[in-house]
């Protein structure tokens, strides 16, 4: 009962991620179709808040589940490369997600968020700075929506393509 619940929860979460993913280009071209006009900040406030909120959220919760699928079923194994190849994959894929993370989306998306302030009716013109941040974020994030959907294909297809 508890696996089968934890199971749906690693579902959900997952959804989140592609919640996302799908969200990312729409917001990305918000961002960029305001620069240098009145509502830059609040746009640029909205993407690192969403992508922060559903990328923290959802990533935590696919890799609290995802231990807690992989402790408790038999069948499986924290990188077990002898069996179950996809699983091991998805597995070096999360840490890889992580280093990203760590290293580089968190910082700059702390650099990004103290630039812009809190005041978001202030129309000061923002440095060139931030923009390069915003898009080494914008790169970044394109990175890892592609590592989720990586990831997302290998759950779904797993029983296709073989162990």
């Amino acid at each position: 009962m508890t696996y089968l619940l934890i199971n749906k929860l690693h579902i959900i979460f997952a959804g989140m991620w592609l919640i996302n993913l799908a969200a990312y280009p729409i917001l990305r071209s918000s961002v960029l179709h305001n620069k240098n006009k009145s509502g830059e900040k609040k746009f640029i406030h909205l993407y690192l808040t969403f992508a922060n909120l559903f990328g923290m959220i959802g990533g935590l919760g696919i890799l609290a589940t995802g231990i807690f699928m992989v402790t408790n079923n038999s069948l499986y194994g924290l990188f077990q490369f002898t069996l179950n190849h996809w699983l091991a994959a998805k597995q070096i894929l999360m840490v890889i997600l992580l280093v990203i993370l760590a290293v580089i989306i968190i910082p700059t998306s702390k650099k990004v968020r103290t630039a812009i302030g809190i005041d978001f009716e202030k129309n000061e013109p923002l440095c060139d700075d931030v923009y390069n941040n915003l898009n080494k974020l914008f790169k970044w994030n394109a990175v890892i929506n592609y590592i989720v959907l990586i990831n997302f294909l290998l759950a779904i297809t797993h029983n296709y393509i073989g162990k």
